[in-house]
């Protein structure tokens, strides 16, 4: 689109040197991490090693599965897959990146999210490309920060590359019908993948960090690193993991709603394209022009990403 309707649309006092795709918080997250911490009693906190490894795979992993079945419309078939878990999604992420790029090559899709890469010591190892038929393991987020959508050139990405790293995270702020055909388009490719949940933004538990990995039980990487991973597994976030089981997904859903008619509202009166698909908190457009210099924190692989952060509750 025109870069004049861009420079026109943000104001200068607009634009966040900041570029992290921030959080917006949700009063179900904070009522829900309330009724968590309620009750907590002093054995839970003797068991977490214990007992709380056995609420983990046995409440919380049926759970996360179930909701993602819900929020798919069931075209996530999830019952053949293991749980795993660390103190964070960053945590497992690097973790995995870090053990994969040591001896081969990592991709991630260009302009998605940069913590594929930022936490690894192997960088000559991790590239942002399109391409991905050699590489060990292809990375990108669903949908992608890049632009809130998942297209036919991801997913095309996705199905070249050895195995995949996916991290949900703006999925479930997606319409009902879309996040259907995003599961659906990432079928094929679901079995050689792992699935990693972020817990901090769709499903709105900021204030605790919680990594659950969801892999296929026959995927050679559980063969690969099961002890690494059930040791990261000990020390998963159980106030997180209570909280979302206490999570009212149609109270984040209504509040969602809002938000993405404020976006499209906001586009309007800015005189910007709008879209009803993809996730209301990315928007991105690929300027024909000379951009504003107020506007470079905004740019990446000559996209420039809006990340929305509509009014709180």
């Amino acid at each position: 689109m025109s870069a004049a309707a861009l420079n026109g649309a943000i104001a200068p006092t607009e634009v966040e040197s900041f570029r992290a795709l921030l959080p917006v918080g949700y009063a179900a997250g904070v009522d829900a991490y309330r009724a968590a911490v309620a009750e907590l009693s002093p054995a839970d906190l003797t068991s977490h090693y214990t007992r709380g490894l056995a609420f983990f795979q046995e409440e919380l992993i049926p759970a996360l599965k179930a909701r993602l079945r819900a929020l798919s419309a069931g075209a996530f078939a999830l019952d053949d897959y293991v749980g795993f878990a660390a103190g964070s999604d960053c945590d497992f992420i690097t973790h995995l990146v870090e053990a994969i790029a040591a001896a081969d090559s990592v991709r991630v899709y260009p302009g998605d999210w940069y913590g594929f890469k930022v936490g690894c010591t192997q960088q000559e190892r991790i590239a942002f490309e399109a391409g991905a038929e050699d590489a060990a393991l292809a990375c990108l987020c669903i949908p992608s920060v890049r632009n809130g959508h998942l297209t036919e050139e991801m997913v095309a990405f996705l199905d070249g590359a050895q195995a995949c790293l996916l991290n949900l995270n703006l999925y479930p702020t997606l319409v009902a019908d879309e996040r259907r055909a995003v599961a659906e388009a990432l079928a094929p490719v679901l079995p050689k993948s792992v699935l990693s949940i972020s817990f901090s933004r769709g499903f709105g538990l900021t204030a605790s960090q919680l990594g659950v990995a969801l892999v296929h039980r026959e995927h050679p990487f559980v063969r690969r690193f099961a002890a690494q991973w059930n040791w990261h597994t000990y020390f998963f976030n159980a106030i997180a993991g209570r909280a979302f089981l206490r999570m009212d997904l149609d109270r984040l859903a209504t509040v969602d709603d809002a938000r993405r008619r404020w976006v499209t509202t906001w586009l309007n009166e800015h005189g910007l394209p709008t879209s009803m698909s993809g996730s209301y908190y990315v928007r991105a457009f690929r300027p024909e022009g000379a951009l504003a210099p107020h506007l470079a924190p905004l740019v990446r692989d000559g996209v420039v990403r809006l990340c929305f952060k509509p009014p709180q509750e």
